[in-house]
This record gives structure tokens, C-alpha cells and sequence, in this order.
């Protein structure tokens, strides 16, 4: 486990940031929705991590993206679907 320093957008400064614990060999898919318990977001949100620029597919693991959990933070972005 370490942690990772998360960033969700449209919220205020003081709420968005987050330093959650994440386990690098899980799926982007299994840490969304260990973000989405820590930020307490809705279910119904779809969620995407972004990562210098780049969407995080869901099936590939943690640690194969190369983020330093001392430096880098990623970018949460929850948006409602369908409408």
C-alpha cells in the first residue's frame, strides 16, 4: 500500500485534495471506487483518472502507469452520465 495523492475537480481547494491508500497492483477499475468511498461520490458518477494529460484506461494496473506517490497527483474527474 501507498499513498497517492488525488485532485477531484469543480470542488473546493480545501475538499479536493486527498492523499487515499492504494495498493499499485490493483486495476485504475479497482481504485475508482476506493476514490469514489474516500470523496464520498455518488455511484451513479462516472468516474475518470487523468494523468498528464491522458485518461487511465480501467484495465490496466496501478503501477504500470508510473506515478510517484511523492511527486504526482492525479486528477479525478466525476461526471453524471446518460442525460
Amino acid at each position: 500500500m501507498a499513498q497517492f495523492r488525488f485532485r477531484l475537480t469543480g470542488v473546493p481547494p480545501d475538499q479536493a485534495i486527498r492523499l487515499i491508500d492504494v495498493d499499485p497492483n490493483q486495476t485504475i477499475a479497482e481504485i475508482k471506487k476506493e476514490v469514489q468511498r474516500a470523496y464520498k461520490l455518488n455511484p451513479i458518477l462516472a468516474i475518470q483518472f487523468i494523468f498528464k494529460g491522458k485518461v487511465l484506461p480501467d484495465n490496466i494496473k496501478f503501477s504500470k502507469v508510473g506515478i510517484s506517490s511523492k511527486n504526482d497527483v492525479i486528477t479525478v474527474m466525476a461526471t453524471q452520465a446518460g442525460g
